[in-house]
């Protein structure tokens, strides 16, 4: 945190980060002690080995060639055995409708398996589909859900959202102190546009001591409103060679559009798949 700050300022801030500690749920795979999310999809009923990782990479290719058909005739089966990087994959396909007619709740079904085992990515894909009212209903809370267990697992992209939602109000109570938290700890990640909105509201704050007395009280100018900010819709499908837990954008701030008063999709992109 920037020491040329006010220190109730970087009070205010600290305190927000750690009220942010404990207020959300955690992962199944990350209550068993010691086991990380990594181990929980090795160790998965559903983790291929031998002749599933074979199909499994069959996909890969048949996904890279174009042939989404043949993609999802490989990763189906594995999804259906609990595979997180398959149903990811399977998710993706039927969302964007690739080898298989687009069957949105479908995709969500799989997104929020996997998400349910841990998985963070596809705690983001799920998030986003809510956020975005991907041809299923937006719900802010629900996307709210994902997006706090995907935060606490240090997705920058999930802290902003995080934060841009408590600042408005939108699934969540607003809770300005709460916002600037997850904010702060976006920007300690390096996500651009965590900093710049920290930037803009911690003007807007009030003084810790106004001076004494009326006339003196009447003397202090209120300070301007901070500009309007929302939510980010990044591209959040990453290619389906592995499954490694790796965040969707590695400065998703860099790659997407400013925030505005409304919500804005994200600009088309070439389909890629959320398994990485």
């Amino acid at each position: 945190m920037k020491k040329d700050l006010p220190s109730y300022v970087r009070l205010l801030l600290a305190s927000a980060v750690f009220a942010t500690a404990g207020a959300f749920l955690v992962p199944n795979a990350a209550k068993a002690e010691g086991l990380t999310v990594k181990e929980a999809i090795e160790n998965s009923p559903g983790h291929r080995s031998g002749p599933d990782e074979a199909r499994f990479q069959r996909g890969v290719k048949a996904y890279d060639r174009g042939d989404y058909a043949a993609a999802f005739k490989d990763w189906l089966p594995l999804a259906q055995q609990d595979d997180l990087a398959a149903m990811r994959n399977v998710a993706l396909l039927l969302r964007k409708g690739l080898g298989t007619e687009r069957d949105p709740e479908r995709a969500l079904f799989f997104y929020e398996r996997a998400a349910e085992a841990g998985f963070v990515p596809a705690e983001l894909n799920a998030a986003f589909m809510y956020l975005e009212g991907d041809g299923i209903p937006r719900d802010y809370k629900k996307a709210s859900f994902w997006l706090h267990l995907s935060a606490v697992a240090g997705e920058p992209i999930a802290q902003y959202n995080l934060g841009v939602m408590f600042e408005k109000g939108l699934g969540v109570s607003r809770d300005l102190p709460r916002a600037m938290g997850w904010y702060a700890l976006a920007a300690r990640q390096g996500h651009s546009m965590a900093l710049a909105r920290l930037a803009q509201l911690v003007p807007t704050l009030p003084p810790p001591n106004p001076p004494p007395g009326e006339a003196a009280a009447k003397a202090v100018k209120p300070a301007p409103p901070a500009p309007p900010v929302d939510i980010l819709l990044p591209d959040t499908d990453n290619h389906p060679g592995s499954d490694k837990q790796a965040s969707p954008d590695k400065d998703a701030g860099d790659r997407l559009r400013a925030p505005d008063a409304a919500i804005r999709t994200p600009d088309t992109a070439p389909p890629s798949d959320p398994a990485s």
